[in-house]
Protein backbone atom coordinates (compact mmCIF):
# COMPACT_ATOMS: atom_id res chain seq x y z
CA UNK A 1 0.00 0.00 0.00
CA UNK A 2 1.26 3.33 -0.73
CA UNK A 3 1.02 6.02 1.97
CA UNK A 4 -1.84 8.15 1.30
CA UNK A 5 -0.61 11.42 1.88
CA UNK A 6 0.63 13.81 -0.88
CA UNK A 7 3.41 14.89 0.98
CA UNK A 8 4.92 16.49 4.09
CA UNK A 9 7.82 17.63 5.57
CA UNK A 10 9.66 18.28 9.62
CA UNK A 11 9.90 21.42 11.13
CA UNK A 12 13.41 21.14 12.73
CA UNK A 13 15.13 23.58 14.85
CA UNK A 14 18.83 24.12 15.92
CA UNK A 15 17.52 24.32 19.49
CA UNK A 16 14.78 25.02 21.47
CA UNK A 17 13.11 28.48 21.49
CA UNK A 18 14.55 28.66 17.91
CA UNK A 19 10.45 29.55 16.38
CA UNK A 20 9.68 26.04 15.70
CA UNK A 21 5.86 26.77 17.01
CA UNK A 22 5.65 30.20 15.22
CA UNK A 23 6.42 29.25 11.75
CA UNK A 24 4.69 25.72 11.81
CA UNK A 25 1.38 27.89 12.76
CA UNK A 26 2.43 30.52 9.85
CA UNK A 27 2.73 27.58 7.67
CA UNK A 28 -0.36 25.78 8.23
CA UNK A 29 -2.38 29.27 7.76
CA UNK A 30 -0.71 29.92 4.73
CA UNK A 31 -1.43 26.65 3.10
CA UNK A 32 -4.46 26.08 4.41
CA UNK A 33 -5.79 29.51 2.77
CA UNK A 34 -4.43 27.87 -0.67
CA UNK A 35 -7.16 25.43 0.01
CA UNK A 36 -4.84 22.63 0.63
CA UNK A 37 -5.68 20.12 3.68
CA UNK A 38 -3.07 20.25 6.58
CA UNK A 39 -2.69 17.10 8.84
CA UNK A 40 -0.59 18.87 11.92
CA UNK A 41 1.94 16.70 14.17
CA UNK A 42 3.97 17.31 16.91
CA UNK A 43 7.26 15.42 17.73
CA UNK A 44 7.58 14.88 21.57
CA UNK A 45 5.55 14.13 24.81
CA UNK A 46 4.20 17.69 23.73
CA UNK A 47 0.24 18.82 24.97
CA UNK A 48 0.39 22.56 24.31
CA UNK A 49 1.46 23.05 21.12
CA UNK A 50 -0.47 20.57 19.62
CA UNK A 51 -3.37 22.47 20.51
CA UNK A 52 -2.49 25.53 19.14
CA UNK A 53 -1.75 23.27 15.45
CA UNK A 54 -5.48 22.02 16.18
CA UNK A 55 -6.86 24.82 16.58
CA UNK A 56 -4.76 27.04 12.96
CA UNK A 57 -5.55 23.52 11.04
CA UNK A 58 -8.95 22.86 12.04
CA UNK A 59 -7.45 19.18 12.30
CA UNK A 60 -6.70 17.43 15.12
CA UNK A 61 -2.33 17.68 16.16
CA UNK A 62 -1.41 14.12 17.00
CA UNK A 63 1.82 13.68 18.68
CA UNK A 64 4.43 10.86 17.43
CA UNK A 65 7.12 9.64 19.79
CA UNK A 66 9.88 7.60 19.39
CA UNK A 67 11.18 7.47 23.12
CA UNK A 68 7.42 6.18 23.70
CA UNK A 69 6.62 4.21 20.96
CA UNK A 70 8.14 1.59 18.84
CA UNK A 71 9.08 2.50 14.91
CA UNK A 72 5.88 0.43 13.92
CA UNK A 73 3.89 2.03 16.29
CA UNK A 74 4.70 5.34 15.23
CA UNK A 75 4.90 4.41 11.83
CA UNK A 76 1.04 2.94 12.02
CA UNK A 77 0.00 6.13 13.64
CA UNK A 78 1.31 8.22 10.93
CA UNK A 79 0.34 6.06 7.96
CA UNK A 80 -3.11 5.86 10.21
CA UNK A 81 -3.88 10.03 10.19
CA UNK A 82 -2.11 11.42 7.58
CA UNK A 83 -3.14 12.76 4.72
CA UNK A 84 -3.07 16.25 2.13
CA UNK A 85 0.65 17.88 3.22
CA UNK A 86 1.46 16.57 6.81
CA UNK A 87 3.34 19.05 9.14
CA UNK A 88 5.25 17.96 11.79
CA UNK A 89 6.80 20.08 14.36
CA UNK A 90 9.99 18.69 15.67
CA UNK A 91 11.07 18.64 19.71
CA UNK A 92 14.03 20.62 20.42
CA UNK A 93 16.80 20.69 18.60
CA UNK A 94 16.83 18.42 15.10
CA UNK A 95 19.59 15.98 16.59
CA UNK A 96 18.10 15.90 20.69
CA UNK A 97 17.27 13.05 21.79
CA UNK A 98 17.83 10.31 24.42
CA UNK A 99 21.17 10.63 24.66
CA UNK A 100 24.58 11.72 23.41
CA UNK A 101 24.61 8.77 21.22
CA UNK A 102 21.00 7.96 20.99
CA UNK A 103 18.27 9.41 18.37
CA UNK A 104 15.27 8.33 20.00
CA UNK A 105 12.91 11.03 20.25
CA UNK A 106 14.38 13.34 18.33
CA UNK A 107 13.41 14.71 14.81
CA UNK A 108 15.84 13.69 12.61
CA UNK A 109 15.03 10.21 14.07
CA UNK A 110 11.14 10.75 12.85
CA UNK A 111 12.74 12.25 9.76
CA UNK A 112 14.21 8.36 9.12
CA UNK A 113 11.15 6.65 10.07
CA UNK A 114 9.40 8.07 7.95
CA UNK A 115 11.38 9.64 4.98
CA UNK A 116 10.57 12.95 5.13
CA UNK A 117 12.63 15.67 4.56
CA UNK A 118 13.26 18.56 7.16
CA UNK A 119 12.84 22.60 6.91
CA UNK A 120 15.53 23.97 9.21
CA UNK A 121 14.46 26.79 11.47
CA UNK A 122 17.76 29.10 12.67
CA UNK A 123 17.58 31.45 15.18
CA UNK A 124 19.68 34.74 12.86
CA UNK A 125 19.15 37.18 15.64
CA UNK A 126 22.42 39.09 16.15
CA UNK A 127 24.23 36.58 13.30
CA UNK A 128 25.43 37.24 9.81
CA UNK A 129 27.85 34.73 8.13
CA UNK A 130 28.27 32.71 11.30
CA UNK A 131 24.31 30.93 10.63
CA UNK A 132 26.37 29.67 7.11
CA UNK A 133 28.45 27.42 9.73
CA UNK A 134 25.78 26.34 11.80
CA UNK A 135 23.57 25.52 8.39
CA UNK A 136 26.62 23.17 6.70
CA UNK A 137 26.98 21.64 10.25
CA UNK A 138 23.60 20.48 10.64
CA UNK A 139 24.05 19.65 6.65
CA UNK A 140 26.18 16.87 7.32
CA UNK A 141 25.87 15.86 10.83
CA UNK A 142 23.90 12.68 9.74
CA UNK A 143 23.55 12.05 6.09
CA UNK A 144 20.58 10.15 6.16
CA UNK A 145 18.89 13.01 7.71
CA UNK A 146 17.88 15.12 4.80
CA UNK A 147 17.79 18.82 5.45
CA UNK A 148 15.46 20.20 2.03
CA UNK A 149 15.71 24.11 3.16
CA UNK A 150 16.25 27.27 6.01
CA UNK A 151 14.19 29.16 7.18
CA UNK A 152 15.85 32.22 9.34
CA UNK A 153 14.10 33.82 12.39
CA UNK A 154 13.99 36.85 13.95
CA UNK A 155 15.79 38.84 11.14
CA UNK A 156 16.54 42.59 11.74
CA UNK A 157 15.80 43.40 8.01
CA UNK A 158 15.99 42.73 4.31
CA UNK A 159 19.61 43.56 3.70
CA UNK A 160 20.38 40.96 6.93
CA UNK A 161 18.29 37.83 5.15
CA UNK A 162 20.10 39.22 1.98
CA UNK A 163 23.59 38.34 3.53
CA UNK A 164 21.92 35.03 5.72
CA UNK A 165 20.68 33.15 2.14
CA UNK A 166 23.98 34.40 0.29
CA UNK A 167 26.46 32.71 3.00
CA UNK A 168 24.07 30.03 3.22
CA UNK A 169 23.72 29.18 -0.32
CA UNK A 170 27.64 29.91 -0.82
CA UNK A 171 28.42 26.82 0.83
CA UNK A 172 25.93 24.11 0.12
CA UNK A 173 23.17 23.30 -2.31
CA UNK A 174 20.20 23.57 -0.15
CA UNK A 175 18.14 26.40 -0.63
CA UNK A 176 17.12 29.52 2.31
CA UNK A 177 13.42 29.70 1.44
CA UNK A 178 12.69 32.51 3.28
CA UNK A 179 12.62 34.38 6.81
CA UNK A 180 10.41 35.80 9.71
CA UNK A 181 11.26 39.00 11.02
CA UNK A 182 11.76 40.55 14.34
CA UNK A 183 8.11 40.99 15.54
CA UNK A 184 6.61 41.60 18.49
CA UNK A 185 3.29 40.92 17.52
CA UNK A 186 4.11 37.44 16.74
CA UNK A 187 4.88 36.23 20.21
CA UNK A 188 3.38 33.86 22.45
CA UNK A 189 2.82 34.13 25.84
CA UNK A 190 4.17 31.58 28.14
CA UNK A 191 3.03 29.90 31.50
CA UNK A 192 4.86 27.47 33.66
CA UNK A 193 3.74 24.10 32.15
CA UNK A 194 4.87 26.42 28.59
CA UNK A 195 2.73 28.26 26.11
CA UNK A 196 -0.42 29.65 26.84
CA UNK A 197 -3.15 27.52 25.18
CA UNK A 198 -6.76 29.23 26.23
CA UNK A 199 -6.03 32.34 24.52
CA UNK A 200 -9.12 34.01 23.98
CA UNK A 201 -10.38 34.32 20.28
CA UNK A 202 -9.79 37.87 19.47
CA UNK A 203 -6.25 37.94 20.65
CA UNK A 204 -5.87 34.34 18.94
CA UNK A 205 -6.84 35.86 15.74
CA UNK A 206 -4.74 38.51 15.83
CA UNK A 207 -1.94 36.42 16.65
CA UNK A 208 -2.28 34.01 14.36
CA UNK A 209 -3.27 36.75 10.97
CA UNK A 210 -0.10 38.38 12.22
CA UNK A 211 2.05 35.24 12.10
CA UNK A 212 0.00 33.97 8.42
CA UNK A 213 0.88 36.88 6.65
CA UNK A 214 4.62 37.26 7.45
CA UNK A 215 5.09 33.45 6.63
CA UNK A 216 2.98 34.60 3.18
CA UNK A 217 5.17 38.09 2.84
CA UNK A 218 8.71 36.36 3.84
CA UNK A 219 8.36 32.52 2.35
CA UNK A 220 8.55 31.25 -0.66
CA UNK A 221 5.50 28.76 -0.29
CA UNK A 222 5.89 27.81 -3.66
CA UNK A 223 9.10 26.15 -3.21
CA UNK A 224 8.18 24.64 -0.11
CA UNK A 225 5.61 22.56 -1.24
CA UNK A 226 7.41 21.37 -4.03
CA UNK A 227 10.16 20.20 -1.66
CA UNK A 228 6.81 18.45 0.23
CA UNK A 229 5.86 16.87 -2.69
CA UNK A 230 8.60 15.16 -3.77
CA UNK A 231 9.41 13.59 -0.69
CA UNK A 232 9.88 9.62 -1.85
CA UNK A 233 6.61 8.07 -0.94
CA UNK A 234 7.31 4.95 1.61
CA UNK A 235 5.32 1.83 2.05
CA UNK A 236 2.41 1.55 4.74
CA UNK A 237 2.98 -1.14 6.89
CA UNK A 238 -0.31 -3.49 8.20
CA UNK A 239 -1.34 -2.07 11.82
CA UNK A 240 -0.70 -3.84 15.06
CA UNK A 241 -2.30 -1.32 16.97
CA UNK A 242 -5.16 -0.95 15.62
CA UNK A 243 -5.43 -4.50 13.59
CA UNK A 244 -9.25 -5.16 12.14
CA UNK A 245 -9.34 -7.95 14.91
CA UNK A 246 -9.26 -5.89 17.94
CA UNK A 247 -11.66 -3.86 16.66
CA UNK A 248 -14.61 -4.24 18.63
CA UNK A 249 -18.20 -2.35 18.49
CA UNK A 250 -19.39 0.35 20.70
CA UNK A 251 -21.36 -1.03 23.89
CA UNK A 252 -19.68 0.91 26.69
CA UNK A 253 -19.58 4.70 27.35
CA UNK A 254 -16.63 6.80 28.93
CA UNK A 255 -16.40 9.76 30.11
CA UNK A 256 -13.61 11.78 28.72
CA UNK A 257 -13.12 15.29 30.75
CA UNK A 258 -12.18 18.51 28.66
CA UNK A 259 -12.04 22.00 29.22
CA UNK A 260 -9.75 24.60 29.80
CA UNK A 261 -8.78 22.62 33.41
CA UNK A 262 -8.29 19.55 31.37
CA UNK A 263 -7.16 19.10 28.07
CA UNK A 264 -3.91 17.19 27.78
CA UNK A 265 -3.97 13.75 25.98
CA UNK A 266 -2.45 11.53 23.89
CA UNK A 267 -5.09 11.06 21.08
CA UNK A 268 -4.14 8.44 20.21
CA UNK A 269 -5.03 7.15 23.29
CA UNK A 270 -8.60 8.18 23.08
CA UNK A 271 -8.54 6.37 19.46
CA UNK A 272 -7.55 2.91 21.37
CA UNK A 273 -10.46 3.17 23.39
CA UNK A 274 -12.52 3.67 20.45
CA UNK A 275 -11.39 0.86 18.90
CA UNK A 276 -11.30 -1.07 21.61
CA UNK A 277 -15.10 -0.95 22.05
CA UNK A 278 -15.58 2.60 23.60
CA UNK A 279 -17.78 5.51 22.99
CA UNK A 280 -16.15 8.63 24.11
CA UNK A 281 -18.31 11.61 25.85
CA UNK A 282 -17.07 14.59 26.78
CA UNK A 283 -17.55 16.70 29.39
CA UNK A 284 -16.45 19.93 31.34
CA UNK A 285 -15.69 19.45 35.09
CA UNK A 286 -15.72 23.36 35.18
CA UNK A 287 -19.03 23.47 33.76
CA UNK A 288 -21.33 20.02 33.75
CA UNK A 289 -23.48 19.81 36.99
CA UNK A 290 -23.66 16.06 35.96
CA UNK A 291 -21.44 13.22 34.36
CA UNK A 292 -22.67 12.11 30.95
CA UNK A 293 -25.56 9.28 31.64
CA UNK A 294 -24.76 5.76 30.79
CA UNK A 295 -20.97 5.85 31.30
CA UNK A 296 -19.00 3.20 32.52
CA UNK A 297 -16.17 4.52 33.24
CA UNK A 298 -13.89 7.81 33.21
CA UNK A 299 -10.54 9.51 32.38
CA UNK A 300 -9.26 12.80 33.61
CA UNK A 301 -6.09 14.08 31.78
CA UNK A 302 -3.68 16.33 32.41
CA UNK A 303 -3.81 20.11 32.52
CA UNK A 304 -4.18 23.51 34.61
CA UNK A 305 -6.83 22.11 37.63
CA UNK A 306 -4.61 24.92 39.57
CA UNK A 307 -5.64 27.81 37.27
CA UNK A 308 -9.04 26.76 38.14
CA UNK A 309 -9.58 24.83 41.97
CA UNK A 310 -12.15 27.31 42.52
CA UNK A 311 -14.38 26.66 40.37
CA UNK A 312 -13.69 22.66 40.47
CA UNK A 313 -14.47 23.24 44.04
CA UNK A 314 -18.00 25.30 43.76
CA UNK A 315 -19.32 22.67 41.53
CA UNK A 316 -19.67 20.32 44.37
CA UNK A 317 -22.96 18.26 42.41
CA UNK A 318 -19.88 16.78 40.26
CA UNK A 319 -17.73 16.26 42.69
CA UNK A 320 -20.26 14.27 45.05
CA UNK A 321 -21.40 12.09 41.86
CA UNK A 322 -18.06 10.99 41.58
CA UNK A 323 -16.92 9.93 44.67
CA UNK A 324 -21.04 8.11 44.80
CA UNK A 325 -20.05 6.51 41.62
CA UNK A 326 -16.73 5.45 43.03
CA UNK A 327 -17.92 4.01 46.09
CA UNK A 328 -20.09 1.97 43.50
CA UNK A 329 -16.63 0.68 41.56
CA UNK A 330 -17.06 2.41 38.55
CA UNK A 331 -13.02 2.39 37.05
CA UNK A 332 -11.55 5.80 37.24
CA UNK A 333 -8.16 6.79 36.18
CA UNK A 334 -6.48 10.34 36.35
CA UNK A 335 -3.45 11.59 34.82
CA UNK A 336 -1.14 14.19 36.26
CA UNK A 337 -4.08 17.32 36.58
CA UNK A 338 -6.69 14.60 36.94
CA UNK A 339 -5.10 12.88 39.58
CA UNK A 340 -5.08 16.36 41.89
CA UNK A 341 -8.78 16.84 40.85
CA UNK A 342 -8.97 12.91 42.58
CA UNK A 343 -6.76 13.49 45.82
CA UNK A 344 -8.52 15.49 48.37
CA UNK A 345 -7.39 18.89 47.19
CA UNK A 346 -5.43 21.22 45.74
CA UNK A 347 -2.98 24.13 47.74
CA UNK A 348 -2.75 26.62 44.91
CA UNK A 349 0.85 29.14 45.21
CA UNK A 350 -0.61 31.42 47.61
CA UNK A 351 -0.79 28.26 50.14
CA UNK A 352 -5.12 28.18 49.44
CA UNK A 353 -6.82 25.00 49.96
CA UNK A 354 -9.38 24.16 47.61
CA UNK A 355 -11.00 20.78 48.32
CA UNK A 356 -11.30 17.98 45.24
CA UNK A 357 -12.94 14.75 45.21
CA UNK A 358 -11.15 13.09 48.09
CA UNK A 359 -11.48 9.44 46.37
CA UNK A 360 -7.33 9.39 46.87
CA UNK A 361 -5.28 10.27 49.42
CA UNK A 362 -3.20 13.84 49.80
CA UNK A 363 -3.27 17.05 48.91
CA UNK A 364 -1.67 18.48 45.50
CA UNK A 365 0.35 21.49 46.38
CA UNK A 366 1.97 23.54 43.64
CA UNK A 367 5.46 24.90 44.22
CA UNK A 368 7.63 27.69 42.41
CA UNK A 369 9.71 24.92 40.49
CA UNK A 370 9.62 22.28 38.51
CA UNK A 371 9.34 18.84 40.61
CA UNK A 372 9.95 16.48 37.48
CA UNK A 373 10.03 16.62 34.12
CA UNK A 374 10.95 13.21 31.48
CA UNK A 375 10.21 10.14 30.16
CA UNK A 376 9.59 7.36 32.64
CA UNK A 377 8.65 3.35 32.41
CA UNK A 378 5.94 2.49 34.71
CA UNK A 379 5.22 -1.17 36.00
CA UNK A 380 2.11 -1.94 38.03
CA UNK A 381 2.58 -3.24 41.88
CA UNK A 382 -1.41 -4.49 42.46
CA UNK A 383 -4.21 -5.73 39.73
CA UNK A 384 -5.66 -2.08 38.94
CA UNK A 385 -8.06 -0.95 36.05
CA UNK A 386 -5.41 -0.51 33.88
CA UNK A 387 -4.00 -3.79 34.08
CA UNK A 388 -2.95 -7.10 36.33
CA UNK A 389 0.25 -6.68 38.21
CA UNK A 390 3.74 -6.84 36.56
CA UNK A 391 2.09 -4.21 33.26
CA UNK A 392 4.39 -2.23 31.95
CA UNK A 393 4.11 0.68 29.98
CA UNK A 394 5.87 4.14 28.93
CA UNK A 395 4.56 7.15 29.87
CA UNK A 396 6.18 11.14 30.72
CA UNK A 397 6.06 13.64 33.50
CA UNK A 398 6.19 17.23 33.96
CA UNK A 399 4.33 18.95 37.01
CA UNK A 400 5.03 21.66 39.22
CA UNK A 401 3.05 19.95 42.43
CA UNK A 402 3.93 17.85 45.09
CA UNK A 403 1.89 15.77 47.06
CA UNK A 404 1.82 16.22 50.68
CA UNK A 405 -0.38 15.30 53.21
CA UNK A 406 0.11 11.28 52.96
CA UNK A 407 0.14 8.25 54.71
CA UNK A 408 3.06 6.50 53.77
CA UNK A 409 1.07 3.14 54.66
CA UNK A 410 -1.08 4.34 51.20
CA UNK A 411 -0.63 1.59 48.76
CA UNK A 412 1.65 2.75 45.71
CA UNK A 413 0.37 1.80 41.95
CA UNK A 414 3.83 2.01 40.26
CA UNK A 415 7.00 1.22 40.03
CA UNK A 416 8.18 3.79 37.97
CA UNK A 417 11.65 4.04 36.61
CA UNK A 418 13.02 7.62 35.60
CA UNK A 419 16.84 7.70 34.40
CA UNK A 420 18.49 5.28 36.83
CA UNK A 421 16.35 6.42 39.56
CA UNK A 422 13.49 3.92 40.32
CA UNK A 423 10.57 5.04 43.20
CA UNK A 424 7.38 4.00 43.73
CA UNK A 425 4.55 6.73 42.50
CA UNK A 426 0.49 6.90 42.29
CA UNK A 427 -2.35 5.58 44.25
CA UNK A 428 -5.13 3.30 43.68
CA UNK A 429 -8.50 2.44 46.26
CA UNK A 430 -11.17 -0.24 44.37
CA UNK A 431 -11.21 0.60 41.25
CA UNK A 432 -9.60 4.57 40.91
CA UNK A 433 -6.21 5.15 39.88
CA UNK A 434 -3.93 8.02 39.73
CA UNK A 435 -0.43 9.38 38.72
CA UNK A 436 1.13 11.90 37.62
CA UNK A 437 2.43 10.08 34.50
CA UNK A 438 1.01 10.37 31.31
CA UNK A 439 0.66 7.24 29.90
CA UNK A 440 0.92 6.58 26.14
CA UNK A 441 -1.39 3.00 25.68
CA UNK A 442 0.08 2.55 22.39
CA UNK A 443 3.33 1.59 24.07
CA UNK A 444 1.35 -1.16 26.10
CA UNK A 445 -2.18 -1.50 24.13
CA UNK A 446 -3.32 -3.86 27.68
CA UNK A 447 -3.33 -1.11 29.54
CA UNK A 448 -6.82 0.53 27.02
CA UNK A 449 -7.62 -3.23 27.02
CA UNK A 450 -7.91 -3.29 30.54
CA UNK A 451 -9.52 -0.10 31.05
CA UNK A 452 -12.36 -1.53 28.26
CA UNK A 453 -12.56 -4.82 30.51
CA UNK A 454 -13.32 -3.25 33.98
CA UNK A 455 -16.09 -0.71 31.71
CA UNK A 456 -18.02 -3.24 30.74
CA UNK A 457 -17.81 -5.34 34.06
CA UNK A 458 -18.84 -2.36 35.85
CA UNK A 459 -22.27 -2.50 33.68
CA UNK A 460 -22.62 -5.69 33.71
CA UNK A 461 -22.59 -5.54 37.44
CA UNK A 462 -24.90 -2.74 37.12
CA UNK A 463 -27.36 -3.69 34.87
CA UNK A 464 -27.68 -6.72 36.84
Amino acid sequence: MQDKSSGGFIIGGTHSGCGKTTVTLGLIGALKKRGLSVSPWKSGPDYIDPGFHSRAAGKICRNLDSMLLSDQSVREIYDRNCGGISLIEGVMGLFDGAGPLDERGSAAHLSKLLQLPVILIIDAKAMARSAAAIALGFSQFDEDVKIAGFIMNRVGSERHFDILKESIESKMDIPVLGYLPKDATMSIPERHLGLVNDLEDNRWDTLFSSIVENVETHIDIDRLLKIATCAKPRERIEPILFSPSLHQQIFIKIAVARDLAFQFYYEDNLDLLRHLGAEICFFSPLEDKYLPEDISAVYFGGGYPELFARQLTENSSLRNQLVRLAEKGMPIYGECGGFMYLTEGIIDKDGVFFPMTGILPGRAKMGKKLRSLGYCSTELKEDTVLGVKGTKAMGHVFHWAELVHVDEAEDRAFTVSKGEKLLEEGFFRANVLGSWVHHHFASNIKMASAFIDGARKYRSEYES
